[in-house]
């Protein structure tokens, strides 16, 4: 099932040459793709089945730290399970930057945190509304560049920040977004007028919740805040307690 592929995942330009690899005996297309948003023009890695689709879709939403090699794998692992997998830059806006993790958490960086191009502030700027339009905009490339891709049956997965806006992108789309997860999601619960949980009402997708009890921006109040919305609306859910993540 999705949840258990994406269970399996946390324990674990145009005119680029496609790429054939090889994983598990079976074979995968990759390329990138580029789409055109309100905001200009986002970058899309693409993992695409080699057997004969069209195959579901799974939009990868990346952490503060953009896109990298393995979440790339992770991207691979879910596309060798037939899904047609995409990878968004959802910092296009900024340039595209990505980062290694383990250079942030050793203060390696480089970076000010007060520069725009800081980790955090990316995840701060990169607002939920963006991710809706973006992911809008991608689907309808997919609909109609990528005859491979089955854009009415769709799937949502993110990392950190990604959690909730592969949230935010099913809320979005509910009748063609069919399952969704979070990994280690963050800031779920806010304050604020679009804080993700009230999204809740809109789902229709089955939902999956891997909830980090390190992390300081998903504490226990925001989980009970998630098991009486996810049982009020009657959505379908697994959520595992991850114990030890951030």
């Amino acid at each position: 099932t999705f949840a258990n592929n994406v269970t399996g995942i946390y324990w674990c330009h145009r005119d680029i040459h496609l790429l054939t690899v090889t994983l598990e005996n079976n074979t995968m297309i990759e390329k990138i793709i580029e789409v055109t948003t309100l905001d200009g023009t986002m970058p899309v890695h693409v993992f695409q089945p080699k057997t004969k689709g069209p195959h579901p879709i799974v939009i990868f939403y990346f952490d503060v730290f953009g896109i990298r090699n393995e979440l790339k794998d992770m991207c691979r692992r879910l596309c060798n399970k037939g899904y047609y997998t995409v990878l968004p830059s959802l910092f296009y806006r900024m340039g595209n930057p990505s980062y290694a993790p383990e250079e942030f958490f050793s203060g390696n960086l480089g970076l000010e945190e007060t520069d725009p191009l800081y980790p955090m502030n990316l995840n701060l700027s990169t607002t939920n509304a963006m991710v809706v339009m973006d992911t809008g905009a991608l689907l309808q490339h997919l609909a109609k560049e990528e005859p491979e891709a089955n854009a009415n049956k769709i799937g949502t997965i993110g990392t950190c920040m990604g959690g909730r806006h592969a949230l935010f992108a099913a809320a979005a789309h509910p009748d063609h977004v069919l399952a969704f997860a979070s990994i280690h999601g963050g800031k779920l619960v806010t304050d604020t007028p679009d804080s993700p949980h009230l999204t809740l009402s809109k789902l229709k997708a089955e939902a999956y919740f891997g909830w980090a009890d390190q992390d300081a921006n998903a504490i226990e109040e925001h989980l009970e805040i998630y098991k009486t919305e996810l049982a009020r609306h009657n959505i379908s859910h697994r959520i595992d307690f991850m114990e030890g993540a951030l």
